[in-house]
């Protein structure tokens, strides 16, 4: 072989080192490429479960709450009640209990709306008298006293004060008879019989009056 072969063989070996380095760092550069693809989309899908955890403990985390709030409304609403229930379950001072109503006896003298507005600001009403038990109770007061009956509405179509009509009566023999314009039911001390006690009176007159509250 002469020089110039030699020369060339040299070379072209050279080259061909050259071409295999080159593809060994196409090859690791290729796999390096293909790692970190790999490694971004795993990342990526990383980041993506993470978002998806997050919004469903939120969710869980909202839900939680909202059945909290419902609880705490639930309990807030039944303490009140227990609370109203207590405030009534005993009668204030000074009224007397009998059955489930709680009844206060005024001490002084107004006319008949007046009397009812005394006994609505102590929550409570002018008795409606519903039984034979009640009316002899009532009587058993002795106090010519206003009680929650009354006919100004409609002359003769008597109502009681939460608006439902008359049924059973205990009216005083003769009564009532609307001499003066009497529209307001009192109980009278006066009559002997507990179930003949009722009268009719002017409701501008001054009485006594029975308040009722029911505690049941």
């Amino acid at each position: 072989m002469d020089i110039d072969d030699h020369i060339y063989a040299n070379e072209s070996h050279k080259m061909d080192e050259v071409g295999d380095q080159h593809s060994v760092w196409k090859r690791r550069f290729l796999a390096a490429t293909v790692c970190l693809g790999l490694l971004c989309v795993l990342l990526l899908a990383g980041i993506i479960g993470l978002l998806l955890y997050q919004r469903n403990l939120l969710n869980n985390l909202t839900a939680e709450r909202d059945q909290l709030q419902t609880s705490y409304n639930t309990l807030t609403k039944e303490r009140d009640q227990l609370q109203t229930s207590n405030k009534y379950a005993t009668c204030p001072q000074d009224w007397k209990k009998s059955c489930c109503s709680c009844y206060y006896i005024s001490p002084d003298k107004k006319t008949w709306e007046d009397s009812r507005k005394d006994c609505q600001a102590r929550e409570a009403n002018l008795v409606i008298i519903d039984s034979r038990e009640e009316q002899a109770l009532i009587k058993a007061f002795n106090r010519r006293a206003w009680f929650g009956l009354t006919d100004r509405e409609v002359e003769g179509t008597w109502r009681w004060v939460d608006g439902t009509p008359l049924n059973t009566s205990y009216w005083t023999i003769g009564e009532p008879n609307n001499l003066q314009g009497e529209d307001c039911a009192l109980v009278d001390n006066t009559q002997q019989d507990p179930l003949l006690a009722w009268n009719d009176v002017p409701c501008n007159h001054t009485n006594s009056w029975i308040c009722e509250r029911q505690v049941c």
